[in-house]
């Protein structure tokens, strides 16, 4: 399986052998260290391997993506290593769908098509909030927002900051741009990170191992079941 890990400035795979194996990071960092150089923050995955990826910065020094916030970000062409865009609004969840590659800018709100050929971008909409996280589910595109904190010192002045005042997943309409749904969260969530889509389920859950209830859940290549509880007898 593969993985960003933002803290080593590298794409790795993971297994149960190790935290992560190494195997690709950007021209630009020198050597491995948990430094976030460059905040590697998106993958975008062709055929099963690594074709784009999309950072906060391209220098070679502790955290030095901070450093004027919320241009300077790139995104990378994995095979060549070559910066395919740069000077970017905070570039992250690039995904690649029928062949074309999409990606958030969060902190300007825009969600783009990119030519990769050309080095240029189309916006598909701009929406009014701080984005990351995107999942397409037929023709339509599912984008999550985050709340951001008034108090953060790292986003507080990026340019989406004083609308980004609510949380959720907003629906797009891929082949026209169009907003057709938006879910809000009031108070109990701040920050989504990403999204994901399971067809054909209305109400999914996840079940650890800390509780009991995970003992009654059957699941067979066609269906799931939950088992009966034998009630106590008198």
């Amino acid at each position: 399986m593969w993985g960003v890990i933002t803290s080593f400035s590298c794409l790795a795979l993971i297994d149960d052998s190790f935290s992560f194996i190494p195997k690709w990071k950007p021209s630009f960092i020198k050597e491995l260290a948990s430094e976030d150089r460059c905040h590697l923050n998106g993958m975008a995955m062709s055929e099963g391997v690594p074709l784009y990826v999309t950072a906060l910065g391209s220098g070679n020094e502790q955290q030095s993506w901070r450093k004027n916030l919320p241009k300077g970000r790139v995104l990378i062409h994995v095979p060549t290593g070559e910066i395919i865009l740069s000077d970017l609004s905070m570039p992250h969840s690039p995904r690649i769908y029928d062949g074309k590659l999409y990606m958030l800018f969060s902190a300007t709100g825009e969600v783009v098509c990119v030519d990769t050929d050309n080095g240029t971008y189309d916006v598909i909409n701009e929406l009014k909030g701080f984005i990351r996280g995107l999942a397409r589910c037929d023709d339509y595109l599912f984008i999550c927002l985050s709340r951001l904190r008034k108090n953060s010192s790292t986003f507080k002045d990026l340019p989406i900051a004083e609308k980004a005042t609510s949380s959720g997943v907003t629906v797009v309409h891929l082949p026209t741009g169009a907003i057709v749904a938006r879910l809000m969260y009031e108070s109990s969530v701040d920050e989504i990170f990403d999204i994901q889509i399971i067809p054909g389920m209305i109400r999914p859950g996840i079940l650890n191992t800390e509780g009991d209830t995970y003992k009654l859940a059957l699941t067979t290549p066609d269906a799931t079941y939950w088992a009966a509880v034998e009630k106590n007898k008198k």
